[in-house]
């Protein structure tokens, strides 16, 4: 396979690389050109040519200095030295290549080319013509010699502009018209003479000697300004790059192509190529729209009978989606006509500029969609790195399904290109092993990736009807032949919802993975079934696959016992916890199954319950014996903290995660209580042991101190937030006492030893201060609070008394040791150096202790009194009314009311 390509390389490399094919024209690299024009230095250096063969010998022009007068006459004489050497080349040709447009439309420059037929000197020597400095745009003409087998069908080279590298024209082109031989020979003596006459025929003659003479006229331009100093111009001599298959020095030699061109090569050949490790021949079987290679289904024959695959090309050279059609359907006609397999690697040859537009991907797709119809889905791309539209070929395959020609100038061994491809050809200038009866050059490659042998092997050719409706093996690969005989692809429904799958080459998928449409996935197990149910794989990784063999993505699977799974994105089950919907939460073990009614401690302790269904649990957990546990909105469960549920209840979580009951110190002092509900006691009472009583407030702490409540009633709690109970308490200085229901009295209170003390109605007990019972009953209770009895000294000597059971004495005598007092109606005692009132008279009276009025006669003399009402107002008498009155001669005596 010959391909036309110009490779960019690094220009130090420049002479290490060659791009060359079978059949071309080689241009020598190395030449070194120097020009000096005025005051300007020219140094350029030709890149290494795709050549055939390299000239051993080299060609001298001597230097010469020519002057601006003298440059006409030289520039002639140098114009016939051209024309002599280009008769001279046209005259010696053996062979012209008869490709269409091969020196008139694909090129743009002259070419004078010819080919010999000696297999001894395989040299090619190029003449190079510059023009002046001023028609530097005009293009070089060459004359170039290259040697070629008479089998080979050589095109001639394009000679190149001043300073151009040089690269050859190398394709594959169609070869049709090219073969006035079948049979070609290494050796210049078996080259027989109607062939050099055919070769070197009167018209070929004729163009050749053309164009050498259209080069003498470009090379005769007279130059009128600086004089020219040419240098000398020599080709340079390096080793010809032709060497023999089975050399170890050089890349492995995996796969040959052959066309027509190769038409000489004989069964011991291939046999020969099978011993020396070649594995696979490409041949070409069509180009274009109308030619087919008249030796392919020969070569294909033989070789599958020397044991090697075989794949086929196609020369493309459509533009169009409809002659891309056309030339599909020419290749599948020669498929179809001689029963090739269905596995068989068909290759298009993606090298013709014919074939460069926007549109390539599309037409190439086309050109595929024509084979795929007919069951042919095997395919590769055949294309170089300076193809224009590479990339867009490329991807109608894929990579890995790429078979690229790029070649160095010396392959190596250890130095392999194009790794990432499916196959590299690197040489067109290989030879058969030694004795081989075809002597000419082979294109050979190296693959990859096993893809020039993924194909039919050996049965290149389908016998009919041999297999029908029945399973076949062909090494360790079963295929299935259907009701037409040939082999399925595809999907293959059997027995009891079985399910196998047959590849694009034919053969059973077995322990593999297959992506179809939709990308659903599938597995064929050992035995080529598509499984169903779980599949534990690798490193504890589990997948499922339905009843319908589609393996489970983003979707649950209930296994056996109730055991349910999850399997992800990627088909795999999952493990760990997996969030999803609004705010769930479900979590898997390391056997993928789902947890359900059992705890999950994560990370840094955090704890989660999945419940029945396999949700964490979110709110109150109710659980065994009167036992309470809360997990928050992010389903961890509450520790050493709170939660305030519904109507303002509020929970508290110990470090076991459960909710507590009873009392709970925390903080500075801090006191609180949760009921057997567990809920906190807010503004309410609970009797611990003892009987001893707390009252948590509305923040539900435990309250110290005084609390009023109800109708002014008022309770205390002690620091240990205890209610004080038959105690005192003095708070702010205040002493109050609280009763055995805990509450503060108010009254008189009667305690020890006849003690009495007293509290106000604000429950605080009186001190130094007076207090008036019922009854009028006056009581004084001391700096102690206790009621006093006896004398009490007090304001300006003052004196009052109280008597045994606390009460003020008043309107009445007391004797306290020698002396003996009175105390009047306000409780003071009287004087004893004033006289007494009437008042106090009246009050120190017996009968004043029952009466409230009383009435009083006082004579004035011997007929006249004073007559007085009084009456008693709390313990003081007051005279109401005071009236004169008569008395009798026998003084009031005896009377009654109404006298």
């Amino acid at each position: 396979m010959n391909f036309k390509t110009h490779n960019h390389i690094n220009a130090k490399t420049t002479k290490r690389f060659k791009l060359y094919k079978s059949g071309k024209l080689w241009l020598v690299a190395g030449v070194t050109f120097c020009s000096f024009v005025g005051s300007a230095i020219i140094n350029d250096q030709i890149a290494h040519a795709d050549t055939v063969t390299v000239a051993k010998t080299a060609t001298t022009v001597t230097r010469t200095t020519v002057s601006a007068d003298s440059k006409t006459s030289n520039d002639s004489a140098s114009s016939d030295t051209v024309s002599t050497t280009a008769n001279k080349v046209a005259n010696t040709a053996s062979n012209i290549a008869h490709q269409p447009n091969s020196a008139t439309t694909n090129l743009n420059i002259s070419q004078a080319a010819t080919a010999t037929s000696s297999t001894t000197t395989k040299a090619a020597s190029s003449i190079l013509s510059q023009a002046d400095s001023e028609t530097a745009n005009s293009n070089t003409s060459q004359a170039v010699t290259a040697t070629s087998s008479a089998a080979t069908e050589a095109v001639s080279s394009a000679a190149n502009q001043t300073g151009q590298k040089v690269s050859s024209s190398n394709n594959k082109s169609h070869e049709a018209t090219a073969h006035t031989t079948s049979a070609a020979s290494g050796s210049i003596n078996q080259v027989s003479s109607t062939a050099i006459k055919s070769a070197t025929s009167t018209e070929n003659t004729n163009k050749a000697t053309s164009v050498a003479s259209n080069a003498a006229k470009h090379q005769a331009t007279t130059t009128k300004k600086a004089d020219l100093n040419l240098t000398t111009v020599t080709a340079s001599t390096p080793e010809t790059d032709v060497w023999t298959i089975g050399d170890t020095t050089r890349p492995r030699v995996d796969v040959v192509d052959v066309a027509s061109y190769q038409s000489a090569m004989t069964q011991s050949d291939y046999n020969k190529l099978k011993a020396a490790g070649v594995k696979t021949v490409i041949i070409k079987t069509t180009e274009g729209t109308g030619y087919t290679n008249p030796v392919a289904l020969a070569q294909a024959k033989m070789a599958n009978a020397a044991g090697l695959n075989v794949d086929f090309y196609h020369y493309a050279t459509f533009n169009t989606a409809d002659t891309a059609q056309m030339e599909a359907t020419n290749m599948a006609n020669f498929l179809v006509k001689n029963n090739v397999s269905k596995k068989v690697l068909l290759f298009a040859d993606m090298e013709d500029a014919k074939t460069y537009t926007v549109n390539a991907t599309a037409n190439l797709n086309t050109f595929w969609s024509v084979l795929n119809a007919l069951g042919y889905t095997n395919h590769g791309v055949y294309t170089s790195n300076t193809y224009l539209y590479r990339d867009a070929v490329i991807k109608t395959v894929g990579q890995s399904r790429v078979w690229r020609a790029q070649y160095p100038y010396t392959p190596s061994a250890n130095n392999l290109w194009n790794t990432d491809d499916g196959a590299w050809q690197f040489s067109s200038t290989a030879l058969l092993p030694s004795g081989s009866d075809y002597t000419g050059y082979i294109d050979v490659s190296i693959c990859y990736n096993g893809l020039t042998e993924d194909s039919a092997g050996t049965n290149t050719f389908s016998t009919p009807n041999e297999f029908v409706n029945q399973y076949h093996w062909e090494g360790n690969k079963l295929y299935f032949y259907g009701s037409n005989g040939q082999p399925i692809t595809g999907f293959r429904h059997y027995g009891n919802n079985k399910l196998e799958y047959y590849g694009s080459d034919h053969a059973q998928y077995r322990n593999r993975y297959l992506t179809a449409a939709n990308n659903q996935l599938y597995y064929f197990g050992s035995n080529g079934d598509a499984i169903t149910g779980l599949r534990h794989y690798a490193n504890n990784k589990l997948e499922y696959y339905g009843t319908d063999h589609i393996q489970y993505r983003n979707r649950y699977a209930t296994v056996g016992n109730n055991k349910l799974y999850y399997f992800g994105s990627n088909g795999d089950a999952i493990s760990g916890l997996r969030h999803y919907g609004n705010n769930k939460l479900e979590f898997y073990g390391t056997d993928h199954i789902q947890y359900r009614n059992r705890y999950y401690t994560a990370a840094k302790n955090k704890l989660y319950y999945f419940g029945g269904n396999g949700d964490a649990i979110t709110g109150l957990r109710h659980y065994g014996h009167n036992k309470l546990e809360y997990y928050g909105n992010d389903h961890v469960q509450y520790r050493n903290r709170y939660y305030t549920a519904a109507k303002n209840r509020l929970y508290y979580f110990g470090s076991n995660g459960d909710a507590i009951s009873g009392l709970r110190h925390y903080g500075n002092n801090k006191l609180e209580f949760y009921g057997t509900d567990h809920i906190q006691y807010r503004n309410r009472y609970y009797t611990a042991a003892k009987n001893k009583l707390y009252y948590f407030g509305d923040n539900g702490d435990a309250i110290t101190g005084l609390r009023h409540y109800g109708n002014n009633k008022l309770e205390y709690y002690g620091a240990d937030h205890v209610q004080y109970r038959n105690r005192y308490a003095t708070v702010n200085n205040q002493l109050y006492y609280f009763g055995s229901n805990g509450d503060a009295i108010t009254g008189l209170r009667h305690y020890g030893n006849n003690k009495l003390e007293y509290y106000g109605a604000d429950h605080v007990q009186y001190r130094n201060r007076y207090y008036t019972a019922a009854k009028n009953k006056l009581y004084y209770f001391g700096g102690n609070g206790d009621a006093i009895t006896g004398l009490r000294h007090y304001g300006n000597n003052k004196l009052e008394f109280y008597g045994t059971d606390h009460i003020q004495y008043r309107n009445r005598y007391v004797t306290v040791g020698n002396h003996r007092y009175y105390f009047g109606s306000n409780g003071d005692a009287v004087s004893t150096n004033q006289p007494q009132t009437e008042a106090d008279i009246i009050g120190s009276m017996r009968v004043a202790q029952k009466a409230q009025q009383i009435v009083t006669v006082v004579q004035n003399g011997g007929s006249t009194a004073t007559l007085k009402l009084w009456q008693k107002q709390g313990n003081t008498w007051r005279n109401l009314l005071t009236s004169s009155s008569r008395i009798g001669n026998g003084g009031i005596g005896n009377s009654h009311e109404g006298n």
